[in-house]
């Protein structure tokens, strides 16, 4: 007889600290039932960006990665200010003006990391899509490759208009000597 089942392959990695998928990612969100309930899990990097003028020079901090949660926001004022107090009403206003709404990292009960935080729609998912498209600078997108490129095309056009004016003015020189 022909048997049906689910073979699990042995190379599958079950470390915890491993985030290999939405589901462990929601795992390890905090207070991951209600921030499920009330938003969704994320990761926050922490990150530390230093910028010299003498000489120019940009310096990044290696980030550090917490689980958090960002709240939607019809459910902040329940969540953050009636229950919790950890905002204040000024607090909510200012975030709300900006159509930004909040997240937070460590467990919502204990004194956590509350942050209005905007959300951006210019962001992608660029797992889901093509990796040569996106906002950042990478090999596919290098705006200092695209504007010598353009210089070197306004250039090659310069110089090809330039030859035909002199090719021109030979033929015309030609002219005159006959």
């Amino acid at each position: 007889g022909v048997g049906t089942g689910v073979t699990v392959d042995s190379a599958i990695n079950t470390d915890p600290r491993d985030l290999a998928s939405r589901d462990a990612i929601d795992k390890q969100a905090p207070n991951p039932e209600l921030c499920q309930r009330m938003g969704a899990s994320a990761l926050a990097l922490d990150s530390r960006v230093f910028v010299t003028f003498n000489p120019f020079s940009v310096y990044i901090s290696q980030a550090d990665v917490k689980p958090a949660c960002v709240l939607r926001q019809s459910n902040i004022v329940q969540v953050l200010q009636v229950d919790r107090k950890l905002v204040n009403k000024e607090d909510m206003k200012n975030c709300r003006n900006s159509f930004n709404t909040w997240a937070y990292v460590g467990d919502i009960d204990d004194k956590p990391q509350v942050s209005c935080v905007y959300q951006s729609d210019d962001a992608q998912n660029e797992f889901l899509s093509n990796p040569k498209i996106g906002l950042g600078e990478d090999v596919y997108d290098d705006d200092r490759l695209n504007q010598l490129e353009r210089k070197l095309q306004a250039e090659q056009r310069d110089l090809e208009r330039k030859r035909q004016q002199y090719q021109q003015e030979l033929f015309d020189q030609g002219r005159s000597l006959k």
